[in-house]
């Protein structure tokens, strides 16, 4: 990348001439994991209040749900993250020198 911009800088870099999504990975497998922690006890408290076998049933699954989840937004992260960097290799092959 050329000259490294701060955060909010590249945010509103309207050329898109540097990526953002390098820096915004790791926010973004958070808050996933955050979201689905929070539908899972969601789910759970619902449950419960209907009954405590459908409490245990969304408990379990929910659980289940969330690992599969947190897998697949793992592997789409990184696969965003694989496709720039195939991106920079391209670049750099196309235009060597600059």
């Amino acid at each position: 990348m050329p000259d490294e911009k701060n955060f909010f800088a590249g945010l509103f870099d309207f050329s898109f001439h540097h990526q953002l999504a390098r820096r915004i990975v790791k926010l973004l497998y958070i808050l996933a994991i955050l979201f689905g922690g929070i539908t899972v006890v969601a789910y759970v408290v619902l449950g419960y209040q209907q009954s405590p076998a459908q409490g245990l049933i969304a408990l379990v699954v929910g659980i289940v749900f969330l690992f599969v989840g947190i897998l697949v937004s793992r592997v789409l992260l990184e696969l965003v993250l694989v496709i720039l960097r195939i991106s920079e290799g391209i670049d750099r092959a196309t235009h060597p020198g600059t």
